[in-house]
C-alpha cells in the first residue's frame, strides 16, 4: 500500500513485478536481473524480496530488510 506521500505524488509508486500489487519507492527495492540477453531492473517489494523472490539472472546478494 503507498504511503500517503506516495498517493499524493505519483512519481513515488511503483508496481512490484511479483505480486503486481502498487507499492511506494520507499518499500521497494530494485533487483537487476536479464531480460532478453540485457540487464535490467526489476521494482519488487521488500516483503516479496524477503520471501525469496529474484528476477531471472539475478548474481547479487539481498540482505533481508525490515518490511
Amino acid at each position: 500500500m503507498p504511503s500517503e506521500k506516495a498517493k499524493e505524488n505519483k512519481a513515488l509508486t511503483a508496481t512490484c513485478v511479483a505480486c503486481d500489487k502498487a507499492v511506494s519507492t520507499e518499500t521497494a527495492v530494485s533487483l537487476t536481473g536479464i531480460e532478453d540477453g540485457r540487464r535490467k531492473p526489476f521494482v519488487v517489494c521488500i516483503p516479496c524480496a524477503n520471501k525469496g523472490w529474484r528476477p531471472p539472472g539475478f548474481a547479487g546478494v539481498y540482505t533481508v530488510r525490515p518490511a
